[in-house]
């Protein structure tokens, strides 16, 4: 996953130090999710989203070349349970 967390850091004139303050991690943190080597939960996504004052859609660029088609494929089992 690619991310734009150095471009939103640089308008708000943020340090890693800094928002990785704000999103309650360590620096070493925002620098591996800034070189794309570490994927973020949902919940450290969203922070550092409103961190940023952005959405998570807008901060992160999801790679989709694992599934060609995109589309979430349910095993015949699985479809029940979603409803």
């Amino acid at each position: 996953m690619k991310t734009r967390i150095k471009e939103f850091r640089a308008r708000y004139d943020l340090t890693q130090e800094e928002l990785a303050k704000m999103v309650g991690v360590r620096r070493e943190t925002i620098l591996f999710l800034e070189k794309g080597k570490y994927n973020p939960s949902l919940k450290l996504a969203h922070s550092i989203a409103r961190a940023l004052h952005t959405t998570i859609d807008e901060l992160f660029i999801f790679d989709d070349t694992g599934d060609e088609s995109g589309d979430l494929q349910l095993k015949p089992h699985d479809q029940d349970s979603v409803y």
